[in-house]
């Protein structure tokens, strides 16, 4: 098993990427820089981030400051908390002359004030006075606080009302005053400590809030002409359009392509004015997820001293070779691997499990991980039960289970209780693998996807198999524990957070910043509503509504036909209560004709079943 944080150790050869982001960052000629490691959820940016702190943490020449986003999210000001790090780290520098020293706390206090200047009058209201008069500010911003503290003593307690405007106007005048002198402070301390340059990590900057995004952002526009200065940072570069969006005012309901091809334009500008280099993490290759998975296996399996042999015969290797994987062979010729069978068997079946992975897992390190660690769980338990089983056929069910949980129960529903075979799937891999007539029409729509269709034709076939054994292993994970939604990217899951919002307004941003987004994300999205319509019917009655504004807002026929599948597959009980799942049934057979027969017999099925608001809708929409 193995722990899902980031790690220095480098498995995925990203080692090449830390060499060239530190060429830039140690590049003098290139400073101010600010870099941005952008890759998907998962892709192992942090893990980048790390190995090149680790590397120019041995340069005596540089200083690195490491700051967590999420870490410091809760705080009141993202802004205030970026700039009290830098300056603390900074101030851990034993060989500061007294100058650097005083420059330090002057800037400190300076954040200090600002912070408090800030947001002072919301939080001390009118006692404001009380605490300027008493010297209770704290000694750290005294000195920041005493043109203020003059003005204050001349306004009475019979002004109070009127405290907030004035110290509003204040705040403005004082914040603009401290920002102009910070960065030529700031700028006079880096030459006092005399480092060649100061490299700031911002990492999990898409774990955050819109808000703490852009304050974040805003905060590194104070250093961006700072001499010697370089930022990294870490995120998905979605989720920093996505914020980047919200704070401009982007997030409209005009759906007009030239203003969205503008909107799309005023974002990016943004970010290029911020980020002069994007670093793209590339999505990882079969070869490279199965030397990944060799590395997992053998480190979990081999001793300390063992696996220390195995991990520098890999480091060589790749130095030499960038395209081969890090195979079975390589590893035994580096260490006995007699008395290790689990490690044998699990690097014999490596090729073939990341050609799988590789393709539906979209190379991605973390699902990776996961993957292997539930595959892990479950041939043990297969091992403790006595039960005999084709670990490939398990993969294999266990990817289904990752790409559609949905069609994975039905699979399991589906199969014969006396043989444990599956007619259907029979005739599925009949269809897409030997490539006979096509006979299904609209029926099984959603297994013949492309997606799906590539899981089928993957070997091995299984539509002959007795699977009782394989769902046994999982009879407790029907509902899925791959892809709910902890197994989704942060993006996923904020917009659906969105668009299952009870309140309007917000369902609409959240359709609004989808409807940006590519297909598999939409896929995806829909994917986890259709799993908790199936699973949650406490909330049945507002995730239909948010049904209905998906196949609105994201017109797409596939989603269509999967609407139509889960009315006419949920439990009655749980939606008889609703009218408008006729409407919604409506749209769809007005939108998409095709679907008008399938639609109507629904819809007179409804009419046919007990007294309830749905029957009585039904029997009305055929009236009509």
């Amino acid at each position: 098993m193995w722990a899902d944080n980031e790690t220095t150790e480098d498995f995925l050869n990203y080692d090449i990427h830390c060499n060239l982001i530190k060429e830039y960052v140690t590049n003098p000629n290139l400073l101010p820089l600010t870099i941005g490691v952008f890759g998907d959820w998962g892709s192992g940016k942090s893990s980048i981030m790390k190995m090149l702190e680790q590397k120019l943490e041995n340069e005596p020449r540089i200083l690195t400051i490491y700051f967590n986003s999420w870490l410091f999210e809760s705080y009141e000001d993202a802004k205030v908390s970026l700039l009290e790090n830098i300056l603390l780290e900074l101030s851990k520098n034993e060989t500061l002359s007294e100058t650097a020293k005083k420059k330090v706390l002057s800037l400190i206090s300076r954040v200090d004030y600002m912070k408090f200047a800030k947001d002072g009058i919301s939080k001390y209201g009118k006692n404001i006075l009380d605490i300027v008069s008493t010297g209770g500010v704290g000694t750290a911003i005294e000195i920041g606080i005493n043109s203020l503290t003059t003005k204050l003593s001349n306004i009475s307690t019979a002004d109070a009302s009127g405290l907030n405007d004035y110290i509003k106007k204040e705040q403005n005048d004082v914040t603009k005053n401290s920002i102009k002198t910070f960065r030529k402070d700031f700028q006079e301390l880096i030459t006092a400590t005399d480092y060649d340059s100061v490299v700031i990590f911002v990492d999990d900057l898409d774990r955050c809030m819109p808000e703490r995004v852009i304050d974040t952002l805003e905060a590194i526009k104070l250093f961006l002409s700072v001499p010697n200065t370089a930022f990294i940072i870490g995120a998905d570069e979605r989720i920093i359009k996505h914020s980047i969006s919200m704070h401009l005012n982007l997030h409209t309901f005009n759906n007009d392509s030239e203003y969205l091809h503008a909107s799309q334009q005023i974002v990016t500008d943004y970010i290029e004015k911020l980020i002069q280099i994007p670093y793209r993490i590339p999505k990882l290759s079969p070869s490279e997820i199965e030397s990944y998975n060799n590395l997992l296996f053998s480190s979990s399996l081999l001793d300390a001293a063992d696996f220390k042999k195995v991990y520098e015969v890999y480091l060589e290797f790749r130095v030499s070779d960038f395209y081969s994987p890090f195979s079975f062979g390589n590893i035994k010729d580096s260490v006995s691997l007699d008395e290790k069978p689990e490690l044998n068997n699990l690097l014999n079946i490596s090729h073939f499990m990341s050609q799988m992975i590789t393709n539906v897992l979209k190379g991605n390190p973390r699902q990776t991980k996961r993957f292997l660690n539930t595959f892990i769980l479950r041939q043990k338990l297969a091992k403790v039960a006595n039960l005999d089983i084709d670990i490939f056929i398990l993969i294999k069910l266990m990817l289904l289970e990752y790409l559609n949980p949905i069609l994975f129960k039905k699979l399991n529903e589906l199969q014969s209780p006396d043989t444990g075979l599956i007619n259907e799937l029979m005739l599925l891999e009949s269809i897409f693998i030997d490539e006979e007539k096509n006979t299904l029409g609209d029926a099984f729509q959603e297994w013949q996807t492309p997606q799906i269709q590539n899981w089928i034709k993957v070997n091995p076939r299984i539509g002959e198999i007795d699977l009782r054994n394989y769902f046994w292993l999982v009879r407790d994970k029907t509902d899925s524990t791959l892809s709910n939604i902890h197994m989704v990217s942060p993006i996923i899951q904020k917009l659906y957070a969105l668009i299952i919002n009870t309140d309007k307004h917000q369902r609409s941003l959240g359709f609004v910043e989808l409807s940006k987004l590519d297909n598999e994300i939409h896929l995806e999205v829909f994917n986890l509503l259709k799993t908790e319509l199936y699973n949650n019917p406490s909330k049945t009655s507002n995730l239909v509504v948010s049904l209905f504004d998906f196949i609105e807002k994201i017109e797409n026929e596939y989603f269509a036909n999967e609407t139509i599948i889960i009315f006419s597959e949920i439990n009655f009980s749980l939606i008889k209560g609703e009218r408008i799942v006729v409407s919604i049934l409506k749209y769809i057979k007005t939108k998409y004709k095709k679907f008008l027969p399938t639609v109507d017999s629904l819809i007179l099925s409804f009419s046919e079943k007990q007294p309830s608001i749905l029957q009585k809708t039904a029997k009305k929409e055929i009236k009509d």
